[in-house]
């Protein structure tokens, strides 16, 4: 048991480490180069960061144990919900996130939140139609978020435009493999502790739903942290590329990994 919380521990701290040194600057790297809006530098982080849970989802699927899965994905929305909430506290923020423009990216992160959880709860039969709607409700999402956000265009950034791409796109990468890397040995080393300790299915979900929302917890604190050193606290940005981060991480968990996850299961769990 001892040497299973050491790994849990090792590998939750490569995984704050990774998000922190590596995923977001390598982000930053390629949204100054590209001169990317705050609201597509937030969805790229919120998709990165939802790399931990595809990798808890796929292999509770192929385990058959879809339920840890599924709870895996309600707890981990809920509990970024919770850690965005307290890094806006912590950088005080509250006022900031009652402006109307930020309305459509707060319903979709709340909804994404209430529809796996009404399915965990009312123990939907779960099939391959199920999640192929879950991936239509992903794109309604993208489709009105576009059109929501037409005519938005990101601030000019030209004494900044010097930025490697390239070593972006390598801190990137490298980023989301140690994610991958340190997922799945956190998804292990959590079995083996539950496992040994007899825990039930929904708690196994909502202990690994808070370790694979690691990463959003350090991308929250962090954007509010970099715009805070750069002088552009409270300009609007800083919010907007935050609550993307937690929308982008949400309904990708929720129309994109779920349903993966839900498809592999029905086949082959």
């Amino acid at each position: 048991m001892i040497q299973n919380l050491l790994i849990l521990s090792c590998f939750a701290i490569g995984t704050v480490l990774s998000v922190r040194y590596l995923i977001m600057g390598g982000i930053d790297r390629i949204c100054v180069f590209f001169n990317l809006s705050s609201k597509a530098k937030g969805q790229i982080i919120g998709y990165s960061t939802s790399v931990p849970e595809f990798t808890i989802v796929v292999s509770s699927a192929f385990a058959g144990v879809f339920d840890a899965g599924l709870w895996n994905i309600a707890s981990s929305n809920i509990i970024n919900w919770i850690l965005f909430a307290i890094a806006v506290l912590f950088y005080k923020q509250q006022r900031d996130m009652l402006d109307k423009k930020f309305i459509e990216e707060i319903v979709f992160a709340s909804v994404a939140v209430l529809i796996p959880l009404f399915l965990s709860l009312a123990k939907v039969g779960l099939n391959i139609p199920m999640a192929f709607g879950l991936i239509a409700l992903f794109i309604v999402y993208k489709i009105v978020d576009k059109l929501l956000n037409k005519n938005e265009i990101a601030p000019p950034k030209a004494s900044e435009t010097k930025s490697n791409p390239l070593l972006g796109i390598l801190l990137l990468i490298g980023g989301v493999g140690a994610v991958i890397f340190c997922g799945k040995f956190l998804g292990q080393s959590s079995e083996r502790l539950i496992n040994q300790l007899g825990i039930p299915a929904w708690t196994i979900g909502w202990i690994l739903g808070f370790i694979t929302s690691l990463p959003e917890l350090t991308s929250f604190f962090e954007i509010f942290h970099l715009h805070k050193i750069r002088g552009t606290l409270h300009l609007k940005d800083d919010m907007q590329e935050a609550l993307d981060t937690l929308v982008a991480s949400n309904c990708s968990n929720l129309g994109i990994i779920l349903p993966i996850g839900l498809i592999i299961f029905t086949l082959f769990g």
